[in-house]
């Protein structure tokens, strides 16, 4: 993952980024599973608004990187943050018509992560700057294996004799290292390009036996709704392991000054794609068409193509003024596996940052569309089944829609649309400036509702039932310091 020479400097940096970076959290943000520039010290106290005039080295790395040639001499910044979730719930109820309502609540355990961000730039010439940088650019996290998901909120305990519980685990942590380029072509037009190499660590499915799984399938074998001896729906044990990848993407960027103080930009992002062999664990017994000899199946993973445009006022509205606003797309309706689960995305970011003297006060808001598909496909990245649960198209495809809509509601539940940032900035010295900053994203919940599971549970109760899967995601809370060193 490293793009320069390897001293027991820059390793003892890559090890500590590592070690920083893997706790067990819910990594994941308003931007979907990227982070975009929002764990950053000053552009995370701008709302991520940091594509036009960034404030810091590792902002014009992984953002625009046209934006280096405001970088002029020798820069450096180094910060880590703290990602914080107060709860994450997951519920199911269901309701059965003349008996009563069934509520099962879900706990995730992941909740924090320590995220590191490093960003160097060099001024080769007049009109020429180059930088790198490390960072973790995108991830996602939740954890059900102590308290498992139960497919019907208890109702059917009575006709089975057990609670389902289904303990569902994800985690998919993505690192970058980006090598970028800018050239001042006038004075008004900058135009960059940088290569991402990435490394992705990730693991999804069952973590532990499940547990109900074959009264249920016992009890619609009596309902005629599986053959004779089948085994499809019946309990499994864990289903995947840990396991890595290396991707490669790329970025293109453009800034315009249109007038003293007034910049445009324009920034292109490739899709970054990991592909995870051998993740997860379906049974060929029950699912008969899974790929593969073994039952083992591969997933790709891939970060959504981004087109982004912002603009920036700088002394324009008042001296010491600069404010901010970028406009972020996000193509996650091609995205590999996202595409299942996600629908195409518009984010907008407003940062503002005020100077006084030796001190530096920011600000920011956030807006995300929802990310969440009403309408999911009936796969996972074209995976055929979790265990004994048959996934795509087969005999079962309805019942496949709706473990995708469980899905929606417990490993990939990004909700937060509103987002408000602060931080505070003090120059020690004239080449060197330390920066704090806060963020809140709002709570929010989704739901959705798995008709024909409930289909099913309704022959099975003799009496008509509704069941609804929420998620309700406290707020999310970011809090991040970081060092700026500028030389001439």
């Amino acid at each position: 993952m490293k793009l320069f020479k390897k001293t027991p400097l820059s390793a003892g940096v890559s090890c500590g980024l590592a070690l920083l970076a893997v706790s067990t959290g819910a990594l994941a943000s308003s931007a979907g599973t990227d982070l975009n520039l929002s764990t950053k010290a000053r552009a995370g106290a701008m709302a991520g608004a940091a594509y036009t005039m960034p404030q810091e080295p590792s902002a014009a790395v992984f953002g625009n990187p046209a934006t280096l040639t405001q970088f002029k001499g020798i820069n450096f910044n180094f910060g880590a943050t703290l990602m914080g979730l107060a709860n994450a719930e997951q519920q199911q109820q269901t309701t059965i018509a003349g008996v009563g309502t069934f509520t099962n609540k879900s706990h995730s355990d992941a909740n924090n992560y320590v995220l590191p961000d490093l960003g160097i730039t060099l001024q080769v010439s007049p009109n020429l700057v180059i930088g790198t940088g490390l960072e973790v650019d995108s991830g996602i996290g939740a954890d059900y294996r102590d308290d498992p998901i139960s497919l019907f909120g208890g109702a059917l305990a009575p006709l089975t004799g057990v609670q389902t519980a289904v303990p569902l685990l994800v985690e998919v942590i993505s690192f970058s290292a980006n090598l970028a380029a800018a050239y001042q072509v006038n004075e008004q037009l900058s135009v960059g390009a940088s290569a991402t190499i990435g490394f992705g660590l990730a693991q999804l499915g069952t973590s532990g036996p499940t547990d109900g799984l074959d009264e249920l399938n016992m009890a619609l074998q009596s309902a005629s709704q599986l053959p004779p001896g089948s085994t499809t729906l019946s309990d499994f044990g864990g289903t995947t392991s840990s396991v890595h990848d290396i991707g490669f993407g790329a970025s293109l960027g453009a800034t315009y000054l249109v007038q003293e103080g007034i910049m445009l930009s324009a920034t292109v992002k490739s899709p970054l794609s990991y592909n995870y062999n051998n993740i997860i664990h379906a049974n060929q017994t029950a699912v008969p068409a899974v790929h593969g000899h073994d039952g083992y199946q591969d997933l790709t993973i891939q970060n959504p193509t981004e087109v982004i445009f912002g603009i920036a006022l700088d002394n324009v509205i008042m001296p010491g003024l600069l404010v901010e606003a970028d406009a972020i797309w996000k193509n996650w309706s091609d995205a590999q596996t996202f595409e299942d689960v996600y629908e195409d995305q518009w984010i907008l970011n407003f940062g503002a940052q005020y100077q006084a003297g030796d001190w530096t006060y920011r600000a920011g808001y956030s807006y995300a569309q929802d990310v969440l598909s009403d309408k999911p496909n009936n796969t996972l990245g074209g995976l055929d089944g979790l265990g004994t649960i048959p996934l795509g198209d087969t005999a079962f495809s309805a019942i496949s829609y709706d473990v995708i809509e469980l899905v929606q509601t417990t490993l990939v539940p990004i909700l937060w649309k509103h987002t408000v940032t602060a931080g505070i900035g003090y120059q020690i010295t004239d080449a060197v400036s330390v920066d704090g900053y806060i963020s809140y994203a709002f709570a929010e919940t989704e739901s959705r509702n798995p008709a024909t599971l409930d289909g099913i549970a309704t022959l099975l109760a003799g009496s008509t039932v509704t069941t609804e899967y929420k998620t309700n995601l406290d707020a999310e809370m970011l809090a991040g310091v970081g060092i700026n060193i500028a030389l001439p």
